[in-house]
């Protein structure tokens, strides 16, 4: 009899299935919304205080009960936004992301909202009832008999009228790529002409292309194919010479004066500062 009894619960274990693991509670929203696009489930966020009594209460009494988690395994993604009395043990991150979660939904502690696959508002329980007075009511009704099969009754009807939204749709982008690289080719072959056209600017040196340079590798005399009288040129040439050497000369000049300038400034300031000192 013992035998048969040890068989028994051997078979049972290797046929009866293994216990679905419980829901998982996101607290990466952009995890949690990733999973609402991929389940087509809405995302059912509680604001709560993980630390308050009365929450730790209503995980007891609702969330973290089995009803509810079966419930939640087939109908929701599940998202925990967490306002814990100890905040500063809270991953900076998440502390940051509950705080715009709570700004944005207007959220109270501890209370319920159904949003879709883009984090936009669906239903939010606490308004469900023409009151809060009335919504608090209804929670304390729930909370009397049966919390987790009265309160997936009360929320059922609003989750079974989710509707994922619409996927937004992308434009035909074939026509703007092909456009894209016709602009890309034609810019890439006006730069191309540009750097050619530098280039060919940087490298010639009319003069250099025209004239004979001296002996001596020095500035050149005569051009190698003279228009004009060449004396004429010779002149002109001498005449630019003269120019340049007049405007380096008149420079030197004016930074000399500057620099005499500045020194007597200076000697001015020291005596000045000197005469100003009062005796020792």
């Amino acid at each position: 009899m013992k035998l048969l009894f040890a068989l028994c619960c051997c078979f049972a274990m290797t046929v009866l299935p293994a216990a679905l693991p419980a829901a998982e509670w996101h607290t990466d929203f952009e995890k949690a919304k990733a999973e609402s696009a991929r389940t087509k489930r809405p995302i059912f966020a509680v604001f709560t205080n993980s630390e308050s009594a009365g929450c730790i209460g209503y995980d007891r009494a609702i969330f973290n009960t089995k009803k509810f988690q079966d419930y939640a395994d087939k109908n929701l993604v599940l998202m925990k936004v967490d306002f814990p009395t100890t905040s500063h043990l809270q991953p900076r991150g998440i502390a940051e992301q509950n705080r715009k979660l709570r700004t944005k939904f207007g959220a109270t502690i501890p209370s319920a909202f159904l949003l879709d696959q883009n984090g936009e508002l669906v239903k939010n329980f606490s308004t469900i009832e023409k009151t809060p007075e009335a919504h608090r009511r209804k929670l304390n009704e729930i909370m009397e008999f049966d919390p987790p099969k009265r309160y997936v009754e009360y929320i059922t009807p609003h989750v079974k009228a989710y509707v994922p939204p619409k996927p937004v749709a992308k434009p035909k982008n074939a026509e703007a790529k092909k456009t894209a690289k016709a602009t890309e080719k034609k810019s890439a072959e006006e730069s191309k002409k540009t750097a050619e056209k530098t280039e060919v600017k940087a490298g010639a040196t009319n003069v250099d292309e025209t004239i004979i340079p001296d002996e001596n590798g020095g500035s050149p005399l005569i051009p190698l194919k003279p228009t004009g009288n060449v004396q004429d040129w010779l002149k002109s040439r001498a005449a630019g010479e003269a120019a340049e050497e007049a405007a380096e000369n008149e420079e030197a000049i004016e930074t000399v004066e500057s620099e005499k300038k500045a020194i007597e400034e200076a000697d001015k300031a020291k005596t000045e500062s000197k005469e100003a000192a009062p005796a020792a």
